[in-house]
């Protein structure tokens, strides 16, 4: 039985603005992976990329779903060549499960493929602003020193 899937770039044109966005991505590419393995063929590994970096941005992070990915991705996956986005995409999901942030931002500097692109630029952005408001509810004075830890910087 052969499935046909929408090419990476289709699900590209997908502006993700909102949760809601990552939301629907998500529920496609959770489809993609299911039709892929309930076919007897092999999950490509832009699916398993894009749907690690949507876990990774959602507001909160699903962390959760993340390591269970990871979990059920083949290792020869993980090993090989195709699959180091998919190792560095998990290097951020790691940061951020230890609450490690300079190893979070050590991990979204790029290069992005086309297909996570877009999502790690989001995910970066919302990160750094959830740390920002993080220090602002919790210090009435900080380090600069310690402050460029929570931001990146």
């Amino acid at each position: 039985m052969i499935f046909s899937f929408p090419d990476s770039n289709q699900l590209l044109k997908m502006v993700v603005k909102t949760v809601e966005d990552l939301q629907e991505m998500v529920s496609r590419l959770e489809q993609q992976e299911l039709d892929c393995q309930t076919g007897g063929g092999t999950v490509p590994v832009p699916v398993y990329c894009e749907l690690l970096a949507c876990y990774l941005a959602m507001d909160p992070p699903n962390l959760t779903q993340a390591k269970y990915l990871m979990q059920r991705v083949p290792a020869t996956v993980k090993q090989g060549e195709e699959g180091a986005e998919l190792v560095k995409l998990w290097a951020v999901g790691k940061g951020m499960w230890t609450r490690d942030n300079p190893a979070v931002y050590a991990a979204l500097a790029g290069p992005w493929s086309s297909g996570v692109e877009h999502i790690m630029a989001k995910l970066e952005q919302d990160f750094r602003d959830r740390q920002r408001k993080l220090v602002g509810e919790s210090y009435s004075t900080i380090k600069i020193s310690d402050m460029a830890l929570y931001l990146g910087m």
